[in-house]
């Protein structure tokens, strides 16, 4: 059978107005699952983003994982909970191909909305095994830290690039004045927003830039079939 492995999966910036939501999916080697909290792992928002730095560069060096990024375009079409759960399929499909899906011991998700198609997609992925969807599952359980940590520094260092592309002050978040003061600033001159705004967040609300979020399929619940195109 080989390493056996914990998979993780959590996301960041999911309430963000600048960029793109990162989704996490981390395979932890059960020969060091019980080392991970001595060496720091925790929930990211417990660690500073020198402490997150540090540990995003020692676990890249242990674990298996994939990152993938939700562009704020997506975002402002689509229902945000269903591209979580289309990135974290997406994401243990990378990561499982990697270590063997029969290798993978346990799946835990940081919960989010219904998690009834989320979990009908992953078993249609070929995993059988258990699976925990619970709040509070990045600071409970060591694989889901990791994957936390792993997100939140990769959006940092996204955010990063794109406070030198276009000038973006603070976190990004609409609940930062830095944020909030600079795209007013950006909007004050004329010019439409840069493509990394979220457009369909509040902020924009009573602006021409405002986008309205609509499901293009009205007249019933859009799922996660749907978005894998088995609805």
């Amino acid at each position: 059978m080989g390493e056996r492995y914990y998979v993780g999966a959590d996301e960041a910036g999911r309430g963000s107005l600048v960029g793109e939501m990162i989704v996490a999916v981390a395979a932890v080697p059960e020969s060091i699952y019980n080392t991970l909290r001595d060496m720091g792992v925790r929930d990211s928002k417990e660690l500073t983003a020198e402490k997150r730095r540090s540990l995003y560069r020692e676990l890249s060096r242990t674990l298996v994982f994939a990152v993938v990024p939700v562009a704020p375009q997506d975002i402002d079409r689509e229902n945000l909970n269903l591209l979580t759960a289309k990135a974290i399929v997406r994401g243990f499909n990378i990561v499982s191909s990697r270590v063997g899906i029969k290798n993978v011991r346990r799946v835990v998700i940081d919960k989010f909305g219904d998690p009834t198609s989320l979990r009908l997609e992953l078993r249609k992925a070929g995993y059988l095994g258990p699976l925990i969807i619970e709040e509070k599952a990045d600071k409970n359980y060591p694989e889901v830290s990791a994957a936390s940590i792993i997100a939140k520094h990769v959006r940092d260092s996204r955010i990063r690039v794109l406070s030198k592309i276009y000038g973006v002050e603070g976190s990004g978040y609409p609940s930062d004045p830095r944020t909030v003061a600079w795209l007013e600033r950006v909007l004050a001159g004329g010019s439409p927003p840069p493509p990394i705004i979220r457009l369909s967040w509040g902020t924009l609300k009573g602006t021409p830039w405002f986008v309205e979020k609509k499901n293009a399929r009205r007249g019933r619940r859009v799922t996660l079939e749907d978005f894998f195109g088995t609805g």
